[in-house]
């Protein structure tokens, strides 16, 4: 089978089975940020596409953005990032805070700090909604927080997997906190191997 061809070629339905693991992980994610920010927070999956890794950065933004970095391992190899623009990260800092938006005029370490254990959450809710998805364990590294040009940051992730792969999973990931919404991107980039792994399942599912 040519498994860079299905990918580019899925399905309504397999794209569904997907979209539903990935918001069964945004429901434990937006439970595990409530609890964080003492706030009602909602978020949602509303869209999902396999995406070619050249184009990565063309569909991000090559501006500076705010990155978190988790790798994946176990039994389940690649890498995943939250990625969201920088006043987004600081009107996010600032409703965790209690401020007024527009207050943070800056990424200092409380915020830089902030956005990374929200990006964590993001990460490990969805790779945990994966890994039961596909029957498996699924380790994490402590979270890294960049703020950089989005090609700086993804070129060793890029390096690693475009030998293997040249397709990502791309998550659009909407952001509900105080009926203020934020649109960001969490994607993972999986070594080919373990993109079969998805494949095969959606498959078993057809």
């Amino acid at each position: 089978m040519d498994y860079e061809e299905y990918l580019k070629n899925l399905g309504e339905l397999e794209k569904s089975a997907l979209l539903e693991t990935f918001n069964i992980g945004a429901s434990h994610a937006a439970d595990a940020l409530s609890q964080m920010i003492s706030k009602p927070v909602d978020v949602k999956v509303p869209d999902l596409k396999i995406h070619s890794i050249k184009h990565l950065p063309m569909e991000l933004g090559e501006d500076i953005k705010a990155v978190v970095y988790v790798g994946l391992g176990k039994d389940f190899n690649g890498h995943a990032f939250f990625v969201t623009d920088i006043q987004d990260a600081m009107k996010l800092y600032d409703i965790i805070m209690g401020q007024d938006l527009g207050n943070t005029k800056e990424m200092d370490e409380m915020a830089k700090s902030a956005i990374m254990e929200v990006g964590n959450i993001l990460i490990s809710s969805f790779a945990t909604a994966l890994s039961q998805f596909l029957g498996i364990i699924i380790d994490q590294t402590p979270p890294k927080l960049a703020i950089d040009f989005l090609p700086a940051v993804l070129n060793f992730a890029i390096i690693d997997i475009v030998q293997y792969c040249d397709y990502v999973i791309l998550i659009g990931t909407s952001i509900s906190v105080d009926e203020i919404e934020f649109h960001e991107k969490f994607f993972i980039l999986p070594r080919l191997e373990d993109m079969k792994k998805i494949v095969n399942k959606l498959m078993e599912g057809l």
